[in-house]
Protein backbone atom coordinates (compact mmCIF):
# COMPACT_ATOMS: atom_id res chain seq x y z
CA UNK A 1 0.00 0.00 0.00
CA UNK A 2 1.47 3.24 -1.05
CA UNK A 3 1.52 6.51 1.59
CA UNK A 4 -1.31 8.09 -0.45
CA UNK A 5 -3.51 5.04 -0.14
CA UNK A 6 -2.46 4.16 3.60
CA UNK A 7 -3.27 8.34 4.08
CA UNK A 8 -6.85 8.33 2.50
CA UNK A 9 -7.70 4.94 4.06
CA UNK A 10 -7.10 6.27 7.51
CA UNK A 11 -9.24 9.33 6.59
CA UNK A 12 -11.59 7.04 5.71
CA UNK A 13 -11.92 5.03 8.49
CA UNK A 14 -11.98 7.93 10.69
CA UNK A 15 -14.90 9.92 9.10
CA UNK A 16 -17.16 7.73 6.66
CA UNK A 17 -20.19 5.85 7.40
CA UNK A 18 -20.80 3.72 4.52
CA UNK A 19 -24.09 2.66 3.44
CA UNK A 20 -25.09 -1.02 3.19
CA UNK A 21 -21.45 -1.60 5.49
CA UNK A 22 -20.89 -3.12 8.59
CA UNK A 23 -18.34 -1.10 9.18
CA UNK A 24 -16.43 -3.00 11.84
CA UNK A 25 -15.87 -5.58 8.67
CA UNK A 26 -14.89 -2.46 6.86
CA UNK A 27 -12.38 -1.32 8.96
CA UNK A 28 -10.84 -4.64 9.75
CA UNK A 29 -10.79 -6.13 6.33
CA UNK A 30 -8.48 -6.37 3.45
CA UNK A 31 -7.51 -2.93 2.27
CA UNK A 32 -10.08 -0.76 0.35
CA UNK A 33 -10.93 -0.07 -3.05
CA UNK A 34 -10.33 3.67 -3.29
CA UNK A 35 -11.59 4.49 -6.90
CA UNK A 36 -10.01 7.46 -8.66
CA UNK A 37 -10.92 7.39 -11.93
CA UNK A 38 -13.19 5.36 -14.11
CA UNK A 39 -13.10 4.83 -18.42
CA UNK A 40 -15.12 3.17 -20.48
CA UNK A 41 -15.94 -0.13 -18.04
CA UNK A 42 -13.26 -0.07 -15.99
CA UNK A 43 -12.76 1.74 -12.67
CA UNK A 44 -9.01 2.72 -11.50
CA UNK A 45 -8.06 3.17 -8.01
CA UNK A 46 -5.67 5.61 -6.46
CA UNK A 47 -2.44 3.52 -7.63
CA UNK A 48 -3.58 3.12 -11.62
CA UNK A 49 -4.74 -0.59 -10.92
CA UNK A 50 -8.05 -1.01 -13.13
CA UNK A 51 -10.90 -3.16 -12.47
CA UNK A 52 -13.85 -4.50 -14.88
CA UNK A 53 -17.06 -2.99 -13.33
CA UNK A 54 -19.01 -6.13 -12.75
CA UNK A 55 -22.29 -4.36 -11.32
CA UNK A 56 -22.38 -1.57 -13.25
CA UNK A 57 -21.62 1.03 -10.19
CA UNK A 58 -24.74 -0.66 -8.37
CA UNK A 59 -26.88 -1.31 -11.25
CA UNK A 60 -27.20 2.22 -12.85
CA UNK A 61 -24.38 2.45 -15.57
CA UNK A 62 -25.50 1.88 -18.79
CA UNK A 63 -22.61 2.86 -21.69
CA UNK A 64 -19.30 2.73 -19.91
CA UNK A 65 -17.88 5.19 -17.46
CA UNK A 66 -16.52 8.89 -18.62
CA UNK A 67 -18.24 8.63 -22.33
CA UNK A 68 -17.62 11.41 -24.25
CA UNK A 69 -21.04 12.21 -25.22
CA UNK A 70 -22.41 12.14 -21.84
CA UNK A 71 -19.67 14.02 -20.29
CA UNK A 72 -20.18 17.02 -23.36
CA UNK A 73 -23.91 17.27 -22.47
CA UNK A 74 -22.65 17.27 -18.53
CA UNK A 75 -19.90 20.25 -18.96
CA UNK A 76 -22.24 21.85 -21.49
CA UNK A 77 -24.94 22.35 -18.94
CA UNK A 78 -22.51 23.39 -16.51
CA UNK A 79 -21.48 26.62 -17.82
CA UNK A 80 -25.61 27.04 -17.97
CA UNK A 81 -27.46 25.94 -15.15
CA UNK A 82 -26.29 23.22 -12.78
CA UNK A 83 -29.09 24.05 -10.70
CA UNK A 84 -33.00 25.90 -10.08
CA UNK A 85 -36.09 23.82 -8.30
CA UNK A 86 -38.99 23.08 -10.18
CA UNK A 87 -41.07 24.12 -7.06
CA UNK A 88 -42.68 26.73 -9.00
CA UNK A 89 -40.21 27.21 -11.88
CA UNK A 90 -39.13 24.98 -14.84
CA UNK A 91 -36.35 24.90 -17.05
CA UNK A 92 -35.30 23.80 -20.76
CA UNK A 93 -33.24 20.47 -19.60
CA UNK A 94 -36.41 18.45 -18.10
CA UNK A 95 -38.75 19.82 -20.12
CA UNK A 96 -36.37 18.28 -22.80
CA UNK A 97 -35.93 15.16 -21.57
CA UNK A 98 -39.74 14.51 -20.50
CA UNK A 99 -40.72 14.73 -24.33
CA UNK A 100 -38.35 12.21 -25.10
CA UNK A 101 -39.49 10.44 -22.32
CA UNK A 102 -42.91 9.87 -23.16
CA UNK A 103 -41.63 8.77 -26.59
CA UNK A 104 -40.27 5.64 -25.28
CA UNK A 105 -42.27 5.14 -22.15
CA UNK A 106 -45.19 2.24 -22.31
CA UNK A 107 -48.73 3.48 -23.43
CA UNK A 108 -51.48 5.27 -20.70
CA UNK A 109 -48.66 6.91 -18.85
CA UNK A 110 -48.99 10.95 -19.78
CA UNK A 111 -47.71 12.74 -16.72
CA UNK A 112 -43.95 12.66 -14.98
CA UNK A 113 -42.94 13.16 -11.27
CA UNK A 114 -39.57 14.06 -11.01
CA UNK A 115 -37.40 12.42 -8.03
CA UNK A 116 -33.98 12.51 -6.71
CA UNK A 117 -33.30 8.91 -6.06
CA UNK A 118 -34.94 5.88 -6.70
CA UNK A 119 -36.29 5.15 -3.53
CA UNK A 120 -37.94 8.91 -3.32
CA UNK A 121 -39.37 8.48 -6.73
CA UNK A 122 -41.23 5.04 -4.71
CA UNK A 123 -42.38 7.42 -1.90
CA UNK A 124 -43.84 9.21 -4.39
CA UNK A 125 -45.66 7.02 -6.40
CA UNK A 126 -47.02 5.42 -2.81
CA UNK A 127 -48.23 8.72 -1.93
CA UNK A 128 -49.96 9.43 -5.29
CA UNK A 129 -51.69 6.03 -5.00
CA UNK A 130 -52.66 6.41 -1.11
CA UNK A 131 -53.49 10.27 -1.67
CA UNK A 132 -55.54 9.66 -5.37
CA UNK A 133 -58.19 7.60 -3.87
CA UNK A 134 -58.64 9.54 -0.57
CA UNK A 135 -59.03 12.64 -3.08
CA UNK A 136 -62.09 10.74 -5.14
CA UNK A 137 -65.92 11.20 -3.62
CA UNK A 138 -67.35 8.70 -1.97
CA UNK A 139 -66.62 6.44 1.44
CA UNK A 140 -65.65 3.54 -0.86
CA UNK A 141 -62.61 5.13 -2.15
CA UNK A 142 -61.84 5.88 0.74
CA UNK A 143 -61.62 2.90 2.54
CA UNK A 144 -58.52 2.29 0.15
CA UNK A 145 -55.79 2.90 2.66
CA UNK A 146 -53.58 -0.46 2.27
CA UNK A 147 -50.76 -1.67 0.39
CA UNK A 148 -50.02 -4.57 -1.33
CA UNK A 149 -46.45 -6.08 -2.75
CA UNK A 150 -44.28 -9.10 -3.57
CA UNK A 151 -43.15 -11.36 0.02
CA UNK A 152 -39.21 -10.80 -0.13
CA UNK A 153 -39.47 -7.40 -2.12
CA UNK A 154 -37.34 -4.07 -1.93
CA UNK A 155 -38.66 -0.82 -3.25
CA UNK A 156 -35.95 1.28 -1.19
CA UNK A 157 -35.41 2.72 2.23
CA UNK A 158 -37.26 5.79 3.30
CA UNK A 159 -39.89 4.64 6.05
CA UNK A 160 -42.62 5.05 3.45
CA UNK A 161 -40.48 2.74 1.09
CA UNK A 162 -39.61 0.12 3.37
CA UNK A 163 -43.45 -0.33 4.10
CA UNK A 164 -43.82 -1.80 0.55
CA UNK A 165 -40.65 -3.71 0.50
CA UNK A 166 -39.53 -5.08 3.78
CA UNK A 167 -36.65 -7.38 3.74
CA UNK A 168 -35.92 -8.42 7.65
CA UNK A 169 -31.86 -8.33 7.23
CA UNK A 170 -32.31 -4.73 6.15
CA UNK A 171 -34.86 -3.60 8.11
CA UNK A 172 -35.95 -5.60 10.87
CA UNK A 173 -34.75 -3.34 13.32
CA UNK A 174 -37.33 -0.51 12.33
CA UNK A 175 -40.14 -3.06 11.59
CA UNK A 176 -42.14 -1.62 15.13
CA UNK A 177 -42.43 1.69 13.54
CA UNK A 178 -43.49 0.77 10.10
CA UNK A 179 -47.16 0.89 8.91
CA UNK A 180 -48.34 -2.62 8.15
CA UNK A 181 -48.60 -4.00 4.04
CA UNK A 182 -50.58 -7.16 2.86
CA UNK A 183 -47.55 -9.30 1.07
CA UNK A 184 -47.86 -11.77 -1.52
CA UNK A 185 -45.69 -14.67 -2.37
CA UNK A 186 -44.08 -14.34 -6.00
CA UNK A 187 -43.58 -17.74 -7.89
CA UNK A 188 -40.25 -18.60 -6.87
CA UNK A 189 -41.35 -19.04 -3.53
CA UNK A 190 -42.90 -21.92 -4.07
CA UNK A 191 -40.42 -22.86 -6.79
CA UNK A 192 -37.05 -23.03 -4.39
CA UNK A 193 -38.53 -23.36 -1.31
CA UNK A 194 -41.53 -25.85 -1.53
CA UNK A 195 -39.91 -27.63 -5.15
CA UNK A 196 -42.89 -27.03 -7.58
CA UNK A 197 -42.24 -26.88 -10.87
CA UNK A 198 -42.35 -23.27 -12.71
CA UNK A 199 -45.48 -24.18 -13.99
CA UNK A 200 -46.92 -25.36 -10.51
CA UNK A 201 -45.33 -22.05 -9.00
CA UNK A 202 -46.96 -19.70 -11.26
CA UNK A 203 -50.03 -21.20 -10.69
CA UNK A 204 -49.75 -21.13 -6.64
CA UNK A 205 -48.58 -17.79 -6.81
CA UNK A 206 -51.86 -16.36 -8.98
CA UNK A 207 -53.94 -17.96 -6.52
CA UNK A 208 -52.54 -16.67 -3.88
CA UNK A 209 -52.98 -13.13 -5.46
CA UNK A 210 -56.56 -13.74 -6.31
CA UNK A 211 -56.97 -14.77 -2.89
CA UNK A 212 -55.65 -11.77 -1.10
CA UNK A 213 -57.93 -9.19 -3.77
CA UNK A 214 -60.74 -11.15 -3.45
CA UNK A 215 -60.28 -10.87 0.79
CA UNK A 216 -58.96 -7.65 0.61
CA UNK A 217 -59.48 -5.29 -2.84
CA UNK A 218 -62.02 -3.10 -0.79
CA UNK A 219 -59.12 -1.55 1.35
CA UNK A 220 -56.50 -2.10 -0.94
CA UNK A 221 -54.97 1.22 -3.08
CA UNK A 222 -52.56 -0.50 -4.72
CA UNK A 223 -50.03 -3.67 -5.65
CA UNK A 224 -46.78 -2.53 -6.08
CA UNK A 225 -44.18 -4.98 -7.74
CA UNK A 226 -40.47 -5.41 -9.34
CA UNK A 227 -41.40 -6.62 -12.76
CA UNK A 228 -39.73 -9.78 -13.74
CA UNK A 229 -36.61 -9.60 -10.91
CA UNK A 230 -36.43 -9.15 -7.69
CA UNK A 231 -33.61 -7.46 -7.17
CA UNK A 232 -32.25 -6.64 -3.71
CA UNK A 233 -33.81 -9.87 -2.50
CA UNK A 234 -31.37 -12.32 -4.69
CA UNK A 235 -32.11 -11.52 -8.65
CA UNK A 236 -35.38 -13.74 -8.08
CA UNK A 237 -37.11 -14.12 -11.18
CA UNK A 238 -40.49 -14.48 -12.34
CA UNK A 239 -41.82 -15.44 -15.94
CA UNK A 240 -43.84 -12.63 -17.68
CA UNK A 241 -46.98 -14.54 -17.57
CA UNK A 242 -46.84 -13.54 -13.60
CA UNK A 243 -46.45 -10.07 -14.68
CA UNK A 244 -49.29 -10.19 -16.87
CA UNK A 245 -51.96 -12.09 -15.15
CA UNK A 246 -50.89 -9.43 -11.99
CA UNK A 247 -52.01 -7.08 -14.15
CA UNK A 248 -55.30 -8.06 -15.56
CA UNK A 249 -56.49 -9.05 -11.17
CA UNK A 250 -55.70 -5.76 -10.31
CA UNK A 251 -57.35 -4.39 -13.17
CA UNK A 252 -60.50 -6.76 -12.63
CA UNK A 253 -60.51 -5.80 -8.67
CA UNK A 254 -60.15 -2.31 -8.79
CA UNK A 255 -56.50 -2.04 -7.37
CA UNK A 256 -53.84 0.23 -8.36
CA UNK A 257 -50.62 -1.54 -10.32
CA UNK A 258 -47.11 -0.10 -9.80
CA UNK A 259 -43.94 -1.33 -11.46
CA UNK A 260 -40.78 -0.46 -9.74
CA UNK A 261 -38.97 -0.26 -13.11
CA UNK A 262 -35.53 1.17 -10.64
CA UNK A 263 -33.60 -1.80 -10.77
CA UNK A 264 -34.83 -3.52 -13.97
CA UNK A 265 -35.39 -0.66 -16.09
CA UNK A 266 -33.13 0.63 -19.37
CA UNK A 267 -32.64 -2.46 -20.89
CA UNK A 268 -30.99 -4.76 -18.45
CA UNK A 269 -33.77 -7.35 -18.49
CA UNK A 270 -33.48 -7.70 -22.30
CA UNK A 271 -35.97 -4.94 -23.17
CA UNK A 272 -36.08 -1.59 -22.36
CA UNK A 273 -38.59 -1.72 -19.39
CA UNK A 274 -39.41 -4.85 -18.10
CA UNK A 275 -43.28 -3.93 -17.95
CA UNK A 276 -42.80 -4.38 -22.45
CA UNK A 277 -42.34 -8.04 -22.02
CA UNK A 278 -45.69 -8.97 -20.27
CA UNK A 279 -46.80 -6.50 -22.03
CA UNK A 280 -48.60 -4.28 -19.55
CA UNK A 281 -49.20 -0.72 -18.73
CA UNK A 282 -49.22 0.19 -15.24
CA UNK A 283 -50.83 2.95 -13.32
CA UNK A 284 -47.42 3.98 -12.28
CA UNK A 285 -43.80 3.01 -13.17
CA UNK A 286 -41.10 4.26 -11.10
CA UNK A 287 -37.91 4.34 -13.10
CA UNK A 288 -34.26 5.32 -12.03
CA UNK A 289 -30.37 4.50 -11.76
CA UNK A 290 -29.95 4.08 -15.38
CA UNK A 291 -31.78 7.09 -16.55
CA UNK A 292 -29.17 9.32 -16.24
CA UNK A 293 -26.81 6.16 -17.63
CA UNK A 294 -25.63 6.45 -13.97
CA UNK A 295 -23.80 9.42 -14.15
CA UNK A 296 -25.91 11.75 -11.94
CA UNK A 297 -28.89 11.67 -9.55
CA UNK A 298 -32.01 11.23 -11.00
CA UNK A 299 -35.62 9.24 -10.71
CA UNK A 300 -39.34 9.82 -11.54
CA UNK A 301 -42.73 8.19 -10.78
CA UNK A 302 -44.76 8.09 -13.74
CA UNK A 303 -48.43 8.30 -13.78
CA UNK A 304 -51.74 7.90 -16.07
CA UNK A 305 -53.57 10.79 -17.10
CA UNK A 306 -56.24 9.88 -14.67
CA UNK A 307 -54.17 9.64 -11.45
CA UNK A 308 -52.78 13.49 -12.15
CA UNK A 309 -56.48 14.11 -12.86
CA UNK A 310 -57.40 13.57 -8.95
CA UNK A 311 -54.77 16.27 -7.66
CA UNK A 312 -56.74 18.72 -9.86
CA UNK A 313 -58.60 21.49 -8.04
CA UNK A 314 -58.43 25.11 -6.65
CA UNK A 315 -55.81 25.69 -4.13
CA UNK A 316 -58.53 25.93 -1.44
CA UNK A 317 -59.40 22.63 -1.79
CA UNK A 318 -56.28 20.59 -0.87
CA UNK A 319 -55.76 18.42 -3.38
CA UNK A 320 -52.48 19.67 -4.58
CA UNK A 321 -49.70 16.90 -4.05
CA UNK A 322 -47.13 18.14 -1.09
CA UNK A 323 -44.15 16.53 -1.86
CA UNK A 324 -40.32 16.63 -3.40
CA UNK A 325 -37.32 17.16 -2.90
CA UNK A 326 -34.48 20.25 -3.67
CA UNK A 327 -32.39 19.07 -6.21
CA UNK A 328 -35.62 16.92 -8.08
CA UNK A 329 -35.01 16.98 -11.85
CA UNK A 330 -32.00 18.72 -11.04
CA UNK A 331 -30.71 20.49 -14.56
CA UNK A 332 -27.51 18.44 -15.04
CA UNK A 333 -28.66 15.38 -14.51
CA UNK A 334 -31.59 15.98 -16.63
CA UNK A 335 -29.55 16.96 -19.56
CA UNK A 336 -27.33 13.90 -19.15
CA UNK A 337 -30.68 12.01 -18.86
CA UNK A 338 -31.42 13.56 -22.21
CA UNK A 339 -28.43 12.62 -23.55
CA UNK A 340 -28.11 8.95 -22.45
CA UNK A 341 -31.84 8.25 -24.37
CA UNK A 342 -30.09 10.03 -27.56
CA UNK A 343 -26.96 7.07 -27.31
CA UNK A 344 -29.45 4.67 -26.85
CA UNK A 345 -31.33 5.27 -30.07
CA UNK A 346 -28.45 6.06 -32.10
CA UNK A 347 -26.22 3.41 -31.07
CA UNK A 348 -29.39 0.85 -31.18
CA UNK A 349 -27.90 -0.48 -27.83
CA UNK A 350 -31.37 -2.95 -27.50
CA UNK A 351 -30.70 -4.54 -30.61
CA UNK A 352 -27.20 -5.54 -29.19
CA UNK A 353 -28.68 -6.75 -26.19
CA UNK A 354 -29.00 -10.47 -27.51
CA UNK A 355 -25.36 -11.02 -28.21
CA UNK A 356 -24.90 -9.87 -24.92
CA UNK A 357 -26.80 -12.06 -22.89
CA UNK A 358 -26.45 -15.35 -25.00
CA UNK A 359 -22.57 -14.57 -23.80
CA UNK A 360 -23.46 -14.44 -20.43
CA UNK A 361 -25.68 -17.47 -20.36
CA UNK A 362 -22.85 -19.38 -22.45
CA UNK A 363 -20.69 -18.38 -20.07
CA UNK A 364 -22.07 -19.09 -16.97
CA UNK A 365 -23.64 -22.36 -18.38
CA UNK A 366 -19.81 -23.43 -18.90
CA UNK A 367 -18.13 -22.00 -15.98
CA UNK A 368 -20.07 -21.11 -12.99
CA UNK A 369 -23.50 -23.51 -13.11
CA UNK A 370 -21.24 -26.98 -12.61
CA UNK A 371 -19.28 -25.58 -9.41
CA UNK A 372 -19.72 -27.55 -6.38
CA UNK A 373 -20.50 -24.68 -4.32
CA UNK A 374 -22.98 -23.10 -6.98
CA UNK A 375 -26.60 -24.19 -6.07
CA UNK A 376 -28.27 -22.35 -8.58
CA UNK A 377 -27.62 -19.45 -11.14
CA UNK A 378 -30.88 -17.07 -11.53
CA UNK A 379 -30.93 -14.87 -14.87
CA UNK A 380 -32.48 -12.85 -16.57
CA UNK A 381 -30.98 -10.41 -19.54
CA UNK A 382 -27.78 -9.26 -18.16
CA UNK A 383 -28.83 -9.64 -14.46
CA UNK A 384 -27.75 -12.88 -12.52
CA UNK A 385 -27.67 -13.99 -9.23
CA UNK A 386 -25.45 -16.90 -8.30
CA UNK A 387 -27.24 -18.92 -4.92
CA UNK A 388 -24.16 -20.42 -3.09
CA UNK A 389 -24.24 -23.58 -1.12
CA UNK A 390 -21.84 -25.33 1.52
CA UNK A 391 -22.66 -28.55 0.46
CA UNK A 392 -22.60 -29.61 -2.91
CA UNK A 393 -25.63 -30.58 -4.58
CA UNK A 394 -27.61 -29.83 -1.46
CA UNK A 395 -29.22 -26.74 -0.76
CA UNK A 396 -27.09 -25.55 2.23
CA UNK A 397 -26.83 -21.62 2.59
CA UNK A 398 -23.20 -20.73 4.19
CA UNK A 399 -23.70 -18.66 7.24
CA UNK A 400 -22.83 -15.24 7.70
CA UNK A 401 -20.47 -15.73 9.96
CA UNK A 402 -18.22 -17.83 7.46
CA UNK A 403 -18.33 -14.24 4.90
CA UNK A 404 -18.64 -16.73 1.83
CA UNK A 405 -19.52 -14.15 -0.62
CA UNK A 406 -17.14 -11.44 0.59
CA UNK A 407 -14.34 -13.93 0.31
CA UNK A 408 -15.45 -14.61 -2.93
CA UNK A 409 -15.58 -10.59 -4.12
CA UNK A 410 -12.40 -10.17 -2.29
CA UNK A 411 -10.65 -13.10 -5.05
CA UNK A 412 -12.24 -11.45 -7.66
CA UNK A 413 -10.52 -7.81 -6.95
CA UNK A 414 -6.85 -9.57 -6.99
CA UNK A 415 -8.00 -10.55 -10.07
CA UNK A 416 -8.96 -6.86 -11.46
CA UNK A 417 -13.26 -7.65 -11.12
CA UNK A 418 -15.67 -5.56 -8.64
CA UNK A 419 -18.62 -7.53 -8.42
CA UNK A 420 -20.87 -7.96 -4.96
CA UNK A 421 -22.62 -10.26 -2.64
CA UNK A 422 -26.39 -9.97 -1.15
CA UNK A 423 -25.40 -12.07 1.62
CA UNK A 424 -25.48 -16.11 0.19
CA UNK A 425 -26.09 -14.46 -3.46
CA UNK A 426 -23.23 -13.65 -5.51
CA UNK A 427 -24.61 -10.59 -7.83
CA UNK A 428 -23.27 -9.96 -11.72
CA UNK A 429 -24.66 -7.29 -13.46
CA UNK A 430 -22.67 -5.22 -16.10
CA UNK A 431 -23.69 -2.14 -17.95
CA UNK A 432 -25.95 -3.39 -21.03
CA UNK A 433 -23.16 -2.05 -23.60
CA UNK A 434 -20.34 -3.78 -22.05
CA UNK A 435 -19.11 -6.23 -25.03
CA UNK A 436 -19.29 -10.02 -25.01
CA UNK A 437 -15.21 -10.36 -24.40
CA UNK A 438 -15.76 -8.73 -21.16
CA UNK A 439 -18.94 -10.04 -20.45
CA UNK A 440 -16.85 -13.52 -20.59
CA UNK A 441 -14.08 -12.30 -18.22
CA UNK A 442 -16.40 -11.35 -16.16
CA UNK A 443 -18.00 -14.85 -15.67
CA UNK A 444 -14.98 -16.65 -15.94
CA UNK A 445 -13.10 -14.43 -13.49
CA UNK A 446 -16.49 -15.32 -10.83
CA UNK A 447 -16.00 -18.70 -11.67
CA UNK A 448 -12.65 -18.78 -10.78
CA UNK A 449 -12.99 -16.75 -7.47
CA UNK A 450 -15.15 -19.29 -6.77
CA UNK A 451 -13.74 -22.10 -7.42
CA UNK A 452 -10.56 -21.15 -5.21
CA UNK A 453 -12.34 -19.82 -2.26
CA UNK A 454 -14.89 -22.44 -1.81
CA UNK A 455 -13.91 -24.95 -3.80
CA UNK A 456 -15.51 -26.41 -7.33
Amino acid sequence: MSSEQRRLTELDHQYIWHPFTQQKHWTESEQPLIVESAEGFDLIDVEGKRYLDGVSSLWCNVHGHSEPELMAALHDQADKLCHSTLLGLTHRPVIELSEKLFKILPEGLSKVFYADAGTTAVEAGLRIALEWWQKQSGEAAKKKRKLLSLDGAYHGDTVGSVTIGFLPAFHGSIEPILVPALRTPPPHMFRFYDGMSEEDALAAALEQLEQTLLREADSIAAFFMEPLVQGAAGIWVQPPEFLRAARELCRKHNVLFLADEVATGFGKTGSLFAVEQGPVSPDIMIIGKGLSAGYLPISAAICSQELYDGFLGGVEEGKTFFYGQTFAGNPLAARVASANLDLLEQRNVLGGLPERIAAMTKALDENVQPLGCVDEVRQCGLMVGIELTKKPGERCPYPAQELAGWRVIYEARKRGVVIRPLGNVIILMPAITMPAQQIERLVQVTADSLRDVLGG
